[in-house]
C-alpha cells in the first residue's frame, strides 16, 4: 500500500481527499451522472444498430452502420441541414435583439412606463408553442391570414405574408423565445454596478465607449449563455417547424426526428437517433466555447459587497423610438396573436374576422372545457409535474452552480459539462430513451406522472444553471469573505448572504422551467401513461382531433392563469430583490 501511495503524485492525493463536501460532491455527481449519461448512452448504442418495434434496449448485438449511411448518403439531409442552421442562427438573433432591447428599456433607461415592460413581454412565453403556431398561421396564411386578408382590403393583391416560410418560423419561434432573453439579460442589467460607468463617463468616454468597452463586456457572459440556449432551442425546436414548415415542404431536424420515431410505421429508430446525434455534436462545439467564454469569470464580476442602484439612462428625444419599439411588440407579438386565438375560441370552427361571422360567437368551447372531467385530471397532473419539477431543478442547479463556480473541488468542470449535456437531446428522444430505460426492468413508475417529473428534471436542469450560473457568477467573493471574518459558519453565510441575492434568479428560473413543463409536449406525448395525461398534451389531442374552437378556448384560460401566476410571482420576487439588494 505505502508503494502504491509513493508512486502517486500527493497533488492528487490531496485533491481526492474524502471529506463532508467531497462525499456530497462526488454523490451528486453519481446521481446526476447516471440519469444524464445513461439516455445519453442508450441514444449512442441503439443509433449504431438495427433496431426494430420491441427491440430498443441494452442490447450489444445488430451493430451496423446502415443508420448513418441512410442519413448523410440522401441530399436532402443537406438541405434539412441548411435549414436547421438558418432557422436556429435565425431565431436566435431574433430572440437576442428584442429580449436585449426591450430589458435595457426596462432596466437601465428613464423611459415612462418601463415597469410594464416585463408583464408584456411576459405573454408570449406563457402561449403554448402549438398553439402560438396556430396563431400565427392565422394571422400569415396566404389564403385566411388576418394581416393578408387585411393588405388586400387596401388594395395589395395577393397579401404581404407567407406563413409557410422558413422566415415566418424564424420570427414565430424567435419571438417566442425572447422572454428568455429578456429574464437573463434584465437580471444581469439589474445587478450591474453603475460606478464602473460612471468611472468611464468621469474620464471623458463617450457613451458609444461606455457601451462597448465597460457595458458590453460585463453583459457578454450572460449574452454567451442566452445565445447558447436560444441556439440549441432553435435547432431542436419542435412544435413551430411542424406547423409552419413541415406541410410545404420545409423540414429541420426536429421534424424528421418525429417523423421517424413516432409518424413512420413502423418507427425508424435507427434514423432518428443517428439525427440525434448531430445535435449532440452541435452541442458539444457550443459546450466548447461557452467554457472558454467563462473560464476567466472572475473578471466578470459586478455585484459587490457595497450598495448601489442601477444607473438610469435619460432617453430625451429617444424615448419616442424606445416606445415605439415597445409599442410593435406590444401590437404584433402579443395583442394580434391573442385576439386572433380569442376569436377563434368562440366559433364553432374558425372563420376570418368579419360582421357576418359575429353572429356565430358563443361560449359553448369554455363551457364544454370546464365541464370535461379529462380536463381537471390534467391540470392536477400538471400540477404536481410542473411544481416538483421546477422546483427540484432549481434547487439541483444551485448546487451545480455552487460546486463548480465556488469550489475548487476535482471534477468540477466535469460536472459542468455533465449537467449540460441533456440540452444536446431534442425532448422527444429523451422520451424515448426513458421510454427505453424503464422498460428494461420491473419498476412501478412507468405510466405514471413520476417518469414524466425525472424526465423534466433531467430535461430542463441546463436551463436552470443558466439562471444560477449567470447569478453567482456576479456576485464577488469578498461577501463570504466578509461574513468568514466576522464569524458566520457554511449555513449562516448561505442563508443571509447568498440566498437573498439569489433569490430574483431562483424566482425567474422557477417560474420559467414552471411555463415550460405546462407548454412543451415533445417529452410528455410520449411517456405520459392513461392515468398521467398533462395539459399540453391533452391540448394537443384537442387540435388533433379538430376540436379547434376548444383547444382555442384552453390556451386562452392557460394563458389568462399562467399570465396571473407570473404577475403574482415577480411581484414578490420583485420586493426581496430590493431588499437583498438595498
Amino acid at each position: 500500500m505505502s508503494t502504491l501511495a509513493a508512486g502517486i503524485n500527493p497533488t492528487i492525493l490531496q485533491r481526492l481527499k474524502f471529506d463532508g463536501k467531497h462525499i456530497a460532491f462526488w454523490t451528486y455527481i453519481l446521481v446526476i451522472g447516471t440519469f444524464v449519461i445513461l439516455p445519453l448512452g442508450l441514444l449512442l448504442l441503439n443509433s449504431f444498430r438495427s433496431v426494430s418495434v420491441g427491440d430498443l434496449n441494452f442490447y450489444f448485438d445488430k451493430f451496423t452502420i446502415a443508420n448513418y449511411v441512410e442519413a448523410y448518403s440522401n441530399a436532402s439531409t443537406y438541405k434539412m441541414l441548411f435549414n436547421s442552421f438558418w432557422f436556429a442562427i435565425g431565431s436566435m438573433c431574433v430572440g437576442i435583439t428584442i429580449g436585449a432591447s426591450l430589458a435595457f428599456f426596462s432596466e437601465r433607461t428613464d423611459l415612462p412606463l418601463r415597469k410594464t415592460i416585463p408583464a408584456i413581454v411576459m405573454v408570449p412565453l406563457v402561449m403554448p408553442g402549438v398553439v402560438e403556431g396556430i396563431a400565427w398561421v392565422f394571422l400569415l396564411s396566404p389564403k385566411i391570414g388576418l394581416l393578408n386578408l387585411l393588405a388586400n382590403a387596401v388594395g395589395i393583391e395577393g397579401g404581404l405574408f407567407n406563413a409557410y416560410s422558413l422566415s415566418a418560423m424564424i420570427w414565430v419561434q424567435g419571438i417566442g423565445m425572447s422572454p428568455l432573453a429578456f429574464l437573463l439579460i434584465a437580471a444581469t442589467l439589474r445587478q450591474m454596478d453603475p460606478a464602473l460607468e460612471e468611472a468611464a463617463l468621469g474620464s471623458g468616454a463617450s457613451v458609444y465607449k461606455i457601451i462597448t468597452r465597460v457595458t458590453l463586456p460585463l453583459l457578454l457572459p450572460g449574452i454567451a449563455g442566452v445565445s447558447i440556449l436560444l441556439f440549441i432551442r432553435g435547432i431542436e425546436a419542435f412544435e413551430i417547424p411542424l406547423l409552419l414548415g413541415f406541410s410545404s415542404g420545409i423540414f429541420v431536424f426536429s421534424t424528421n426526428i418525429y417523423y421517424a420515431l413516432r409518424s413512420a410505421f413502423p418507427p425508424d429508430y435507427g434514423l432518428g437517433f443517428a439525427y440525434s446525434m448531430t445535435l449532440i455534436l452541435l452541442c458539444l462545439v457550443a459546450l466548447f466555447f461557452y467554457q472558454r467564454q467563462f473560464k476567466n469569470s472572475e473578471k466578470f464580476t459586478v455585484v459587490r459587497g457595497k450598495g448601489y442602484r442601477p444607473r438610469l439612462i435619460p432617453m430625451g428625444r429617444w424615448r419616442y423610438l424606445g416606445w415605439s419599439c415597445v409599442v410593435f411588440y406590444f401590437l404584433f407579438v402579443v395583442v394580434l396573436p391573442m385576439i386572433i386565438l380569442i376569436w377563434a375560441s368562440i366559433l364553432p370552427y374558425y372563420r376570418p374576422p368579419s360582421l357576418a361571422a359575429l353572429a356565430a360567437v358563443t361560449l359553448e368551447n369554455y363551457w364544454a372545457i370546464l365541464e370535461s372531467p379529462e380536463l381537471w385530471d390534467a391540470v392536477w397532473n400538471t400540477i404536481i409535474l410542473a411544481g416538483i419539477s421546477s422546483t427540484v431543478i432549481m434547487f439541483l442547479a444551485f448546487l451545480s452552480s455552487w460546486f463548480v463556480y465556488r469550489t475548487s473541488l476535482f471534477g468540477r468542470k466535469v460536472l459542468d459539462f455533465v449537467v449540460f449535456l441533456p440540452y444536446a437531446l431534442p425532448g422527444i428522444v429523451i422520451g424515448v430513451s426513458f421510454m427505453v430505460v424503464f422498460l428494461s426492468f420491473p419498476n412501478p413508475i412507468y405510466n405514471t406522472i413520476w417518469i414524466l417529473v425525472l424526465a423534466y428534471i433531467v430535461n430542463y436542469l441546463p436551463i436552470g444553471t443558466r439562471f444560477t450560473n449567470a447569478a453567482i457568477l456576479q456576485i464577488h467573493k469578498e461577501l463570504e469573505e466578509a461574513a468568514q471574518a466576522s464569524g458566520a459558519g457554511f449555513f449562516t453565510t448561505m442563508v443571509r448572504i447568498w440566498m437573498p441575492l439569489l433569490i430574483p434568479s431562483l424566482i425567474n428560473g422557477m417560474l420559467f422551467i414552471l411555463i415550460l413543463c405546462i407548454k412543451v409536449i415533445s417529452t410528455a406525448v410520449l411517456l405520459q401513461g392513461p392515468e398521467s395525461t398533462v395539459l399540453p398534451v391533452y391540448l394537443w389531442t384537442l387540435w388533433d382531433v379538430g376540436e379547434s374552437g376548444m383547444a382555442s378556448a384552453l390556451a386562452v384560460l392557460m394563458v389568462l392563469v399562467v399570465s396571473l401566476m407570473m404577475l403574482v410571482a415577480r411581484y414578490f420576487g420583485g420586493n426581496r430583490r430590493e431588499a437583498a439588494v438595498v
